[in-house]
């Protein structure tokens, strides 16, 4: 039995409402992508869905404080453990419940449809006009069932002047076999200011599919941060809508593969007003077998004059084997406008490999600390000092190499 059979199987016992019907029929309908849809190009689910998995967390008798060693140690949490919402904190300001139905606003995908037809799981977070919430809301969603295909749908809306900060992860608590596709809408006010960190840093059997769409009225800035350091494969797909002026949208990706890994990096920026920004900077370090894509796309309509965007993805190949396939786009339509995009790929240095060997330092080291300082740039750009400390911290251990921070 294939995936595609579990879920037609689940369906027909679920008693699904007319419209998740209707949706599950639209899914059905276009089927899972494939190589031959131009944005999945380079990006194969063929093996992964062609395998079986169960859609039915098993019961877990586990208390909460035994998943404590995956907390990042902040206050404000939310916690899901299979399926299930176990724990959220009380924040002024801030309104947290279980999973409420809500529609998307754009970019209708195969995986879109599956997820708002069949999903059961998930958060929606208000925040409060004028709030400016001082620590980190720290997401945990954790797995034990083996074999599970899991889908959290989850909706977050910033009111206008507030600012917040968010981390999320997604943990198979051992080494589970794992899909997981996930869909996260945030919706930006006016003059509102959201920080959205990614750490994804799974277990060698897990698979995630991510859709995060981000909608901002005049004056918003967004940030999303995406930091990857394990799963076997993982698909991030980014789309940022303006919707009002002077909004700024920013991105930064960094990302540190081994073995047989595979990462899909997707971005979407819509440029749809006047004197808007944009800022996108992903770094990827590609070592073993490991594969990366990108693909990065920013488009500016017609009459959105006086738009400002950057983008850039530079990735480095560390062994023979590794590789990355980078599409950087630009499609626009107004002609006062300053944008730019490019790539590059390549290896370290070897006139700074020498310089460092001269100098005492081992081959192994002098190669782990250029890498590390290729990546430094996209890490600052996390404004959570403890995060940084954190992604350093495990740049450092997967390079192997002794960095003071």
């Amino acid at each position: 039995m294939t995936l595609i059979d579990n879920l037609k199987q689940y369906a027909e016992t679920s008693h699904l409402s007319k419209e998740s019907q209707e949706l599950f029929g639209e899914f059905i309908s276009k089927g899972f992508p494939t190589i031959k849809d131009e944005e999945w190009k380079y990006t194969s689910l063929k093996k992964i869905i062609s395998e079986s998995y169960t859609l039915h967390y098993s019961a877990n008798k586990n208390t909460f404080k035994d998943f404590e060693k995956y907390f990042l140690g902040f206050k404000n949490k939310i916690v899901f453990l299979d399926g299930k919402l176990v724990s959220s904190s009380n924040i002024k300001g801030v309104t947290i419940s279980d999973y409420t139905s809500f529609k998307n606003l754009s970019n209708h995908s195969s995986l879109d449809f599956l997820n708002a037809s069949l999903s059961k799981n998930g958060f929606t977070i208000s925040v409060d006009e004028n709030i400016q919430i001082e620590e980190p809301i720290e997401i945990l969603f954790l797995n034990t069932t083996e074999n599970i295909f899991s889908q959290y749908r989850n909706c977050i809306s910033i009111g206008k002047n507030s600012n917040v900060k968010f981390i999320e992860q997604n943990k198979n608590v051992s080494d589970l076999n794992s899909l997981s596709n996930n869909f996260t809408q945030i919706n930006c006010a006016e003059n509102s200011n959201v920080e959205f960190n990614k750490i994804q840093n799974d277990t060698a059997r897990s698979k995630l599919i991510d859709t995060l769409n981000v909608y901002q009225k005049s004056d918003s800035v967004c940030t999303v941060n995406t930091v990857i350091f394990g799963g076997l494969f993982i698909r991030n797909n980014l789309n940022f809508e303006q919707n009002g002026q002077n909004a700024e949208s920013n991105m930064n990706g960094i990302t540190l593969l081994t073995k047989n890994q595979f990462v899909d990096n997707h971005t979407f920026v819509d440029h749809k007003n006047a004197n808007c920004r944009s800022n996108e900077l992903y770094k990827g370090i590609y070592l073993d077998k490991s594969k990366g894509v990108f693909n990065g796309k920013i488009m500016v309509r017609k009459d959105s004059q006086k738009i400002d965007a950057f983008q850039a993805n530079n990735s480095l190949l560390l062994n023979n084997d590794a590789s990355i396939n980078s599409k950087p786009q630009l499609e626009i339509y107004a002609d006062d406008v300053k944008c730019s995009h490019g790539c590059t790929i390549g290896q370290l240095d070897s006139e700074s490999l020498f310089y460092l060997r001269s100098r005492g330092v081992s081959l192994e080291e002098a190669k782990g600390l250029l890498t590390f300082a290729f990546a430094s740039e996209a890490i600052q750009n996390i404004s959570i000092a403890e995060l940084r400390s954190l992604v350093q911290k495990t740049m450092s251990n997967k390079l192997n190499v002794d960095i003071e921070l």
